[in-house]
């Protein structure tokens, strides 16, 4: 069961959350934001993210999960399957609650208190405040320096898409 916590006290959270979804809801994320959830009786109405630092791995829900993704795993790799929609907090004002229901079901998976990784807003997210990141192919490229010597630089994995 994914419900929201019923007493619900506004968190500091990070400044950048990250909300993981099929890139089948690009087109529509791209044109109006990050929508709420429609409350039924699993969900409460709201936008859900990860209040993380770290880069996704398969501990992000919905990894843990449902694993690979329905159409197949690219590059025998489930992450590189799902778009992750940066939230800038800075950019909205809006509250961010505990999703206690997604925190209590993964104290039971993690075996430890998960705290305020999992959190939701009740309202929707607009576009200006979103930036979409993939998990994508490593870039590095060398070039001359000093008489004598090359630099090596590199880029992430985890970083902003361009389509």
């Amino acid at each position: 069961m994914r419900y929201a916590s019923s007493v619900r006290k506004p968190i500091k959270t990070n400044r950048y959350l990250f909300h993981a979804t099929h890139p089948a809801n690009r087109e529509s994320i791209q044109t109006y934001g990050l929508l709420m959830s429609e409350y039924d009786d699993v969900t409460r109405n709201g936008v859900y993210a990860h209040n993380l630092i770290t880069e996704p791995d398969y501990t992000w829900w919905p990894f843990l999960l449902i694993g690979d993704a329905e159409d197949g795993p690219i590059d025998n790799d489930p992450l590189k399957y799902y778009d992750f929609w940066r939230i800038d907090t800075h950019t909205v004002t809006s509250d961010w609650f505990i999703d206690d229901a997604a925190r209590l079901e993964f104290m039971h998976e993690y075996r430890y208190d998960p705290k305020d990784m999992y959190v939701f807003t009740p309202q929707d997210i607009p576009v200006r405040a979103l930036q979409l990141f993939r998990i994508q192919t490593d870039e590095s490229w060398e070039y001359a320096g000093t008489p004598g010597t090359y630099h090596y630089r590199s880029v992430g994995r985890f970083r902003p898409y361009v389509e």
